[in-house]
C-alpha cells in the first residue's frame, strides 16, 4: 500500500499547528488582501470628486500654493481643462505616485481629493497630449501642486489657442488679419482698371470687406463646429 504524500504533508502540518503558525497565516492573508499603496493611490485618483482636503501648513511649500484665479488664466491662455483626476484618461507615472506618498507622508493623512490642469485631450475627450499638473484643493480657491509629469507645451500653443480665449480675442483675431491683408496686399491686385480713388481709400474698402467676409467665414466655422471659448471650457467635462 503506497504512501499518500499529500497526506502526510497535510498530517504533519495539523499536529504541527500552533498559535504562532495560525496568527502567522492570518498575517498573510490580511497581506494579501491590503492592496498596495500604488494601488490604493491610484485608486484615490480615478476616483476623486476634488474634494478639498485640510492640510498642514506648516509642511507646504509657499511656492506650490495656486490660487483658482491664476489658474483659470493658465487653463483660458493655454486652451486647457482643470477637472477632477477621476476624468484623467492617461497614465499616471511612479514619479507622480511617489510624489503622492511622499506627501502623504508629509501631512500624515490619506489624500482623497486631486485635480488636474491638462489639455482636454487627456480627460477621456479626444486626441492625446501632455504636461499634465496635479493638484490637492487646499479650500478657499488655493490649490496645492503635488505632481508635474510629461514634455512641455509646444512654444507656440498660446499664440495658436489665442483666438479661442474669449469673444473679444477672436475679434481681435479676425481684425489684425484683416488690418495686415489689407495693407500688405499687392496694389495692382487691389486696384481695378477704373478705380480712381487712392491706395489709401482702397485699401480702407478692401479691409471692410475682408472684415464682413473673414468673419462671416469666421462665425460659419464655428456654429458649424459648435467650437466654444476657452473661459467657458476650462472647467467642462465635456469636449466643446
Amino acid at each position: 500500500m503506497g504512501i499518500n504524500l499529500h497526506e502526510k504533508l497535510s498530517g504533519l502540518r495539523t499536529k504541527n499547528a500552533t498559535t504562532a503558525n495560525l496568527n502567522l497565516l492570518d498575517g498573510f492573508k490580511e497581506l494579501l488582501n491590503k492592496p498596495s499603496e500604488g494601488v490604493r493611490i491610484l485608486t484615490n485618483l480615478f476616483q476623486s470628486d476634488g474634494a478639498h482636503e485640510t492640510l498642514n501648513f506648516d509642511a507646504l511649500k509657499t511656492e506650490n500654493i495656486y490660487h483658482i484665479s491664476d489658474i483659470k488664466e493658465l487653463c483660458v491662455n493655454y486652451r486647457l481643462r482643470f477637472l477632477d483626476s477621476k476624468h484623467f484618461n492617461g497614465t499616471f507615472p511612479t514619479d507622480a505616485l511617489d510624489a503622492v506618498k511622499d506627501f502623504e507622508a508629509a501631512q500624515g493623512l490619506e489624500i482623497k481629493g486631486f485635480k488636474m490642469i491638462a489639455p482636454a485631450g487627456m480627460f477621456k475627450l479626444a486626441e492625446k497630449d501632455k504636461d499634465p499638473l496635479l493638484f490637492v484643493p487646499m479650500g478657499g480657491g488655493y490649490h496645492y501642486l503635488i505632481a508635474k509629469w510629461g514634455n512641455d507645451l509646444h512654444p507656440l500653443r498660446r499664440a495658436l489657442v489665442y483666438p479661442f480665449r474669449d469673444f473679444e480675442s477672436l475679434m481681435k483675431t479676425v481684425f489684425g488679419f484683416c488690418l495686415a491683408v489689407a495693407f500688405l496686399f499687392p496694389e495692382s491686385l487691389i486696384r481695378g482698371p477704373k478705380d480712381t480713388g487712392t491706395i489709401v481709400h482702397l485699401r480702407v474698402i478692401f479691409f471692410f470687406w475682408m472684415v464682413f467676409s473673414t468673419g462671416a467665414m469666421t462665425a460659419l466655422y464655428g456654429f458649424s463646429r459648435i467650437k466654444n471659448f476657452n473661459a467657458n471650457l476650462w472647467k467642462s467635462n465635456y469636449l466643446d
